[in-house]
């Protein structure tokens, strides 16, 4: 099959031993269910197989919507994060664990990673000098501030990646950025900042992120010199109604930004572009 025929939304790429692995929200709904948690195999980023099944049946039993997973090498073992949803502990992140890169993974801890009560979702795993963070978002449905405001925090992590070691600190704000829309759903208000990912270039910790502007979904771009410190928006990155990015160098040693487009179902697909940018 072809990359652009595959149906998916929240596209993540991992590349090991000069292969390109895909996965993403992917299957026939998207929205309830979630992902199938399919994982695909390609060798040019045009043509995709198969290559298995990341999740096995009756491991995430008890909850749907299983939305944005992505894939993390850390410390010998490979952890697969995703948001997930049950109605007694609301949405949350888990991390779920294997030995092999093609699984099978099972729940690390079988408890959400994010704070309970938060409803939080698109977990996201940042190393830096060997210590591991985990960037979220607070859903806008459903926000901590109580303003409307939905946020991506960040916390440090155990070593282990069973726990948070410190209170989550916000460190974008969709409410007060200064180019969000805000959205209406069901008598519910607010602002959405979600989506993130999180690498380092040259000293600095670059911080991808989407939300919604008056011309959809895009991807917004922050800067800090510290994970805890303060985040600088820099700018938006892509603003054609395509989001949930995340970058990665391809086997030709190009930067790229991989994300879906359009943001509207069941028409989203992965869209790849290279960073040429002078500054990107």
């Amino acid at each position: 099959m072809l990359i652009r025929e595959i149906r998916i939304r929240d596209p993540f790429v991992y590349v090991e031993d000069g292969t390109y692995y895909i996965l993403g929200t992917t299957g026939a709904d998207c929205w309830n269910r979630g992902s199938d948690f399919t994982l695909y195999r390609s060798a040019d980023l045009e043509a995709a197989e198969f290559a298995g099944t990341l999740v096995p049946d009756g491991a995430l039993a008890r909850y749907t919507q299983l939305w944005a997973p992505e894939l993390h090498f850390y410390r010998d073992k490979y952890y697969l994060i995703v948001s997930v949803f049950c109605p007694e502990k609301k949405r949350g992140s888990m991390i779920l664990a294997a030995d092999r890169l093609l699984g099978p993974y099972q729940p690390l801890t079988g408890e959400y990673i994010t704070p309970l009560g938060w409803q939080c979702l698109d977990a996201t795993l940042f190393v830096r000098e060997d210590r591991p963070y985990l960037y979220f978002s607070n859903e806008w449905v459903d926000h901590v501030t109580q303003d409307g405001d939905g946020g991506i925090f960040v916390a440090a992590l155990s070593d282990d990646l069973t726990k948070l070691t410190s209170e989550p600190r916000k460190i974008v704000s969709g409410k007060y950025c200064g180019f969000s829309v805000e959205l209406k759903e069901n008598g519910r208000r607010g602002w959405v900042a979600e989506g993130p990912f999180v690498q380092e270039r040259e000293g600095r910790i670059e911080l991808y992120w989407s939300t919604f502007t008056e011309k959809g979904y895009c991807v917004a771009r922050s800067f800090s010199s510290e994970v805890t410190g303060e985040y600088v928006f820099d700018r938006l990155i892509f603003d054609r109604d395509g989001g949930h990015a995340m970058l990665f160098t391809d086997l030709g040693g190009v930067r790229k930004i991989a994300l879906h487009q359009p943001n509207r179902s069941p028409e989203e697909r992965m869209k790849l572009y290279d960073l040429i940018e002078e500054n990107l």
